[in-house]
């Protein structure tokens, strides 16, 4: 399996006290954390374009639900962190995929289109993603040194909807306790690393290619 070259810099190594800053490149979208970069003083490391006002990653609507776990979870309310850890990786996949349509051409009205029509996490995950990437999401996750992270985010959702959803089919979970909340932070703060790299790889790399073949 191929290892994705990573650009040193690339992701934020700072403390998970707060939601990590990232900048995004204004021609290719490439993702870094490097400061020099944000501001602006340093090209993009990937298509070295020059201007352009850097963006700002996560945007400020999931900065704030990332605010609101991490209340929630030095409350010691383990059910509410896990169930928005889950609203806010789910967030996260929703924008990636945008953002790799975007990359591919589509205009809003077709990546509405099609995020409407694949509303389901799991047809998301099994098969938009893969008929996109052309790459299943746990062998990309594996690629880019998060193995684990699909069978973890699978365990978590698990758990999520046999607490909320009474299924006759299924015994129902009473409870969300204090490890599994601890063990949805981890997911949290790796979550912000796969998806960049994610987005460098299938987003900056497919605008690339895309620009490339037009020239």
């Amino acid at each position: 399996m191929k290892k994705t070259p990573q650009i040193k810099g690339t992701l934020h190594k700072g403390h998970a006290d707060e939601a990590p800053h990232y900048y995004e490149c204004p021609e290719c979208g490439f993702l870094s954390a490097n400061a020099r970069f944000g501001s602006g003083e340093k090209a993009c490391p990937h298509c070295k374009a020059e201007d352009g006002k850097r963006r700002d990653f996560p945007p400020e609507r999931l900065r704030r639900l990332d605010g609101k776990i991490r209340h929630y979870q030095s409350e010691g309310e383990s059910e509410i962190v896990v169930i928005l850890v889950e609203t806010f990786l789910e967030a996260m996949l929703e924008d990636s995929i945008d953002r790799i349509l975007a990359a591919r051409g589509a205009d809003v009205k077709v990546r509405e289109i099609v995020l409407d029509g694949q509303r389901a996490i799991g047809g998301r995950i099994g098969r938009l993603f893969p008929h996109l990437t052309n790459e299943s999401f746990e062998d990309a996750a594996a690629e880019m040194g998060y193995r684990d992270f699909p069978r973890k985010w699978r365990e978590m959702r698990r758990a999520r909807n046999a607490f909320i959803h009474d299924s006759p089919f299924r015994g129902a979970r009473e409870s969300l306790d204090d490890e599994m909340a601890a063990d949805s932070m981890i997911l949290l703060d790796n979550a912000y690393k796969l998806f960049v790299l994610i987005n460098n790889r299938f987003v900056a790399d497919g605008r690339k290619h895309a620009t490339e073949k037009r020239s």
